[in-house]
């Protein structure tokens, strides 16, 4: 009998195989990366909002009100909807 030797190291189906592990091993590290510059973004954001109200001039007032908007709306609007639709 005749024995045929495999070649693993050349295997077309080993590198589809290998290739697509560093693609998705790839992937997994750009999502970790994406995810922890958001994060960044976001407490960069709150720290220059938190700065921004104690600074003199005109961003703390603009600030101070764009805050309290956003707190109004999120108190208010809800309670609406339920009057509203509820009564």
């Amino acid at each position: 009998m005749k024995e045929t030797q495999f070649d693993v190291e050349n295997s077309t189906e080993i590198q589809q195989h290998s290739q697509k592990y560093i693609n998705a091993v790839n992937a997994i590290n750009a999502a970790k990366k994406k995810r922890e510059q958001q994060g960044y973004a976001a407490v960069y954001m709150a720290t220059s909002m938190a700065g921004g109200v104690h600074e003199a001039g005109k961003p703390g007032p603009v600030v101070v009100a764009a805050r309290t908007f956003c707190i109004l709306f999120a108190f208010v609007v809800p309670n609406l909807l339920l009057i509203r639709y509820a009564f």
